[in-house]
């Protein structure tokens, strides 16, 4: 694996089941830069860290999914989870 899908994923394994709900939403209503599709909202509440993670780079690859991530954890106010992608 590629050090910033490992980043991805040891960031969201570190959130607490509530907060990866959260996390899922939040990307489930993100603006995307162009050119990238939406991970559908159906399947995004099956997923668990291992699986999202998979998708976050199937779908943005590993530079944009972990820069969608890290933004993402920002909002929530996960500070912690988001310097791990910082230095990914």
């Amino acid at each position: 694996m590629g050090a910033k899908r490992d980043a991805i994923l040891l960031a969201l394994e570190n959130l607490t089941p509530d907060e990866l709900k959260k996390f899922k939403l939040k990307l489930g209503a993100a603006t995307l830069r162009e050119g990238y599709c939406k991970i559908p909202r159906g399947a995004l509440g099956r997923m668990d860290a291992v699986d999202l993670t998979d998708q976050l780079v199937a779908h943005y690859r590993e530079d944009y999914g972990a820069e969608l991530t890290r933004s993402l954890l920002q909002e929530m106010g996960m500070q912690e989870e988001a310097e791990m992608l910082k230095a990914a």
